[in-house]
């Protein structure tokens, strides 16, 4: 087998893996699972805030990667429905800042418990080192495709 056709399997098993983890199927699963029926983009806007903490909006959209007036319609919901709340900017009062309930945390957290748990049900066959060795060529491939390509 060429190195062609092998970065083509390389390309059509990414494929196939974000198809199916990023999925409906998987995402009603996960919220079944872990009672927690807000929209993909709603999960995504509260994971980042779990992990980066009260930011303004535009680079909320920055780093969940969505759409800005996407982001403020759902943060609007998530607002109203008490999983985040807005204030004014501390030097700048037009510029608001959104940041996590304790509703919003205890959301984010279980459903991302729930993920981490479906994770080690898929691999619960693998050894503790073929893991190792997937999370490092994983990490490998991120940093590459994070790369500017042709620049």
């Amino acid at each position: 087998m060429s190195r062609r056709d092998d970065l083509s399997r390389v390309d059509r098993a990414l494929t196939r893996i974000a198809k199916i983890s990023l999925g409906r199927q998987a995402a009603r699963y996960r919220s079944e699972r872990s009672g927690v029926f807000l929209s993909r983009p709603a999960i995504s806007i509260l994971a980042c805030l779990r992990v980066h903490g009260a930011m303004r909006l535009s680079d909320l959209a920055r780093h969940s990667d969505l759409e800005p007036p996407l982001v403020s319609r759902e943060v609007r919901n998530l607002v109203d429905d008490g999983y985040v709340r807005r204030t004014a900017h501390p030097t700048d009062g037009r510029v608001g800042i959104v940041e996590l309930t304790s509703l919003g945390r205890q959301t984010s957290e279980a459903y991302r418990a729930v993920a981490d748990a479906i994770t080690a049900e898929v691999f619960a066959a693998w050894s503790a080192d073929d893991i190792k060795h997937l999370a490092a060529q994983l990490e490998r491939v991120a940093a590459e495709f994070s790369r500017p390509v042709g620049g």
